[in-house]
């Protein structure tokens, strides 16, 4: 079995003025992930756990940004436990075929951090 990773670190704070910045998270999010983060007391705390999931996966991948994968092509939800769930779109799901993605986020004061597996 071939197993490939990714990990991100983001700054909560270097994310808290983009939280309103609405042309941002348009590029960047789902409305699915939108409507979740936005329901939380610290939005932008969820912004910054998304955004490094989807590097996290970027880069699990194999793509970056060099082969025309959006930020939407990744779409980060929960399942009803609570525990993140990776859905891909376009041509990230054509690049990672049907290999299954592995999740997990966590988050210290000022960071959030994502890692990545895809079995």
């Amino acid at each position: 079995m071939t197993y490939s990773t990714g990990i991100d670190i983001v700054s909560v704070p270097r994310l808290m003025k983009s939280v309103n910045d609405g042309a941002f998270l348009d590029r960047l999010l789902t409305d699915a992930e939108k409507k979740y983060i936005f329901a939380k007391r610290r939005p932008y705390k969820h912004l910054a756990g998304r955004f490094a999931a989807k590097e996290a996966v970027m880069k699990a991948i194999g793509t970056g940004w060099d082969k025309g994968v959006g930020w939407r092509d990744i779409e980060i939800t929960n399942e009803p436990s609570g525990k993140p769930r990776v859905s891909l779109h376009s041509k990230a799901g054509a690049l990672a075929k049907d290999r299954r993605i592995l999740l997990t986020l966590s988050y210290a004061k000022d960071v959030a951090v994502a890692f990545a597996v895809i079995t």
